[in-house]
């Protein structure tokens, strides 16, 4: 058996799909420092996305609540858990008004304000093929996935942190949500930068004749 498993890589080095099992429960948003670095008004690399991704988590749990004064609140609690001190200028550093600001704009997008009462987050999900005569087993968390009444997944959503992600990038984002969409059989996925508030929709891989 071989194991697969869709990159949660925000960049677009690498690929889509790694063969290391080992890596599937801890690789998330292993991004270099400085992808981020493209626009100055906003720096904070790998620990910026770690937070905006864990915020729209504990909001859509129910965990935290998602008025400004508890997300700031939980935003400086996982700063100060990476260990980072909280700045008032995003330029700077890890800012939590910056990174509320994010987490509110994100929630409030008409599509995802929509699909907020069918979100669920960071949901594990698994796949099984034959190719000649191997079995590929795919696993992989995504990061938000909505239901339908009957149950069925209907949207898988990606959260990506990237300031300005390059046309390859997002080229690769959507590769990622596509593996997602094969492996649960859902039929629309959703990349949100959550920086800008873009929303870019994917469409699963053509069937094959």
């Amino acid at each position: 058996m071989t194991w697969l498993a869709p990159s949660r890589d925000e960049s677009s080095v690498g690929p889509v799909l790694t063969s290391e099992a080992v890596e599937i429960w801890a690789a998330r948003d292993e991004r270099k420092p400085d992808d981020e670095a493209k626009r100055p008004s906003i720096q904070g690399g790998r620990e910026r996305g770690l937070i905006l991704h864990k915020l729209l988590e504990e909001v859509l749990t129910g965990e935290t609540a998602p008025d400004s004064a508890a997300l700031t609140d939980r935003a400086r609690s996982l700063i100060a858990a990476l260990g980072w001190p909280a700045v008032e200028d995003p330029s700077q550093g890890l800012s939590p008004a910056e990174l509320v600001g994010c987490v509110s704009r994100t929630l409030a997008l008409p599509e995802i304000a929509e699909l907020r009462p069918v979100l669920s987050p960071e949901l594990p999900v698994y796949a099984s093929t034959f190719l000649n005569e191997v079995e590929q087993a795919s696993a992989g968390i995504v990061d938000a996935i909505g239901w339908a009444p009957d149950g069925t997944p209907q949207v898988v959503i990606d959260w990506k942190s990237d300031v300005q992600p390059t046309p390859e990038t997002v080229d690769h984002y959507r590769a990622q949500v596509r593996a997602y969409l094969d492996m649960t059989g859902t039929t629309r996925g959703l990349i949100v930068l959550v920086t800008t508030g873009e929303i870019i929709a994917v469409a699963p891989s053509p069937l094959e004749a």
